[in-house]
């Protein structure tokens, strides 16, 4: 029987949704320790995000299927099962091979938070209830980054890189525990959801909705950069500028308020502007802070404050972009599920590219980060115009 989620859910939605977050962003505050004790560069320790993002990425699919058949909450539980279990394993890894398969299994089962999370509020909002719930739920992204950076800072110098995958192992069984709580949204069961002519089916027809996959474009833009800044941004601040692993944390909290501010504001006028409008507000706030950022490093001003003060002005545009476009690009589709599952495979894939494209740098590179930004903000404008043509045709 289908039951109603209320405000007592919302904390735990919080964490499920930023689940891989956590599980992707803790350890990397021990990226450097890592690549000393497996004897390999920066720019190959790097394959540890990458790996994770193309398993987050991966692993978007098979949760829609799964859900539509057995269910939101048993879909829940095995995702964190299959987490928990590479969590484990990363622990016990004595190889940078074993390691990066361990990485993959984890960010697999780490998928599911963010699937799950979205499908069960599309299946219960819409319109501007589902651009509010969504808003207020990628708060989580405002803090979720943050403190997991920050705690990760503070296990590694005590407990290394280990460490920080055994906390992983204990927040897993404590998300599993709280999700008991979380009601089955889910209105019916479908049978046929596994067979693999309905999966090709339903994805088919969701990736050729150009409405749809025009806002999942978007989307993975928008994630793109707040996973390069997640991946780059360890090396500049530890090794180039000279941060210790814990002051590296307590700076990320600048950026994570600027997803937290930018989550409030765009709750706040969800019901008030257009989700066009509020897109392009997004991209025009992360477009001013990539050029200051650009201006400051082009003039060789490279301090923390020129790297963190304008990410918050750029994480304030991204989420407000972000969060815009999940809602609307969803908001036209039957199947919840399978929708969610390609807009969150979608979203994904941009961030493995841009952590791929921008690792064939050297990641302490002055103007790659900035460089970056400007380089994916361009294509979010451009899909703008297309939607805003697209609306004057149909409207």
């Amino acid at each position: 029987m289908t039951r109603s989620l209320k405000g007592r859910h919302f904390p735990i939605l919080l964490l499920l949704i930023s689940f891989a977050t956590v599980i992707g962003l803790l350890f990397t505050p021990a990226l450097p320790q890592l690549a000393n004790d497996f004897g390999i560069s920066e720019s190959h320790a790097q394959w540890l995000m990458t790996i994770f993002l193309i398993g987050y990425c991966l692993g978007q699919l098979p949760y829609g299927p799964l859900a539509n058949r057995f269910g939101r909450k048993p879909t829940i539980y095995a995702g964190i099962a299959l987490s928990l279990l590479g969590s484990l394993l990363c622990f016990f890894a004595t190889s940078f091979a074993f390691l990066c398969f361990a990485r993959f299994i984890q960010s697999i089962g780490a998928a599911v938070g963010l699937q799950v999370t979205f499908t069960m509020v599309s299946d219960q909002r819409s319109g501007p209830a589902a651009a509010k719930m969504i808003a207020l739920l990628s708060l989580a992204f405002g803090i979720a980054p943050g403190i997991a950076v920050t705690i990760g800072g503070f296990i590694t110098p005590f407990a290394g890189w280990r460490g920080c995958f055994f906390f992983l192992v204990l927040y897993s069984l404590l998300l599993a525990l709280l999700c008991l709580a979380l009601p089955e949204t889910s209105k019916e069961l479908n049978p046929e959801a596994l067979k693999i002519r309905s999966i090709v089916k339903s994805y088919f027809r969701q990736f050729k909705d150009s409405f749809l996959m025009y806002h999942a474009i978007l989307v993975s833009l928008a994630t793109s950069m707040i996973y390069i800044f997640a991946t780059i941004s360890p090396y500049i601040a530890i090794q180039a500028l000279g941060l210790s692993p814990p002051v590296f944390g307590l700076w990320n909290l600048i950026p994570a308020a600027g997803i937290f501010c930018g989550a409030l504001i765009s709750q706040h006028f969800a019901s008030k502007t257009t989700p066009r409008a509020n897109i392009a507000s997004g991209i025009l706030i992360a477009l001013l802070g990539a050029i200051v950022m650009a201006s400051f490093f082009a003039k060789g001003h490279r301090y923390p404050s020129t790297l963190f003060l304008p990410q918050f002005f750029i994480q304030v545009g991204l989420n407000l972009a972000w969060s815009n476009s999940s809602a609307k690009g969803l908001s036209e589709s039957y199947d919840k599920s399978n929708a969610t599952s390609v807009l969150q495979f979608m979203n994904i894939a941009g961030a493995v590219i841009g952590v791929f494209l921008v690792g064939r740098f050297p990641p302490t590179t002055e103007m790659l980060l900035p460089a970056a930004y400007l380089i994916a903000l361009i294509p979010m404008f451009l899909i703008w115009l297309s939607l805003k043509a697209h609306h004057k045709r149909t409207s």
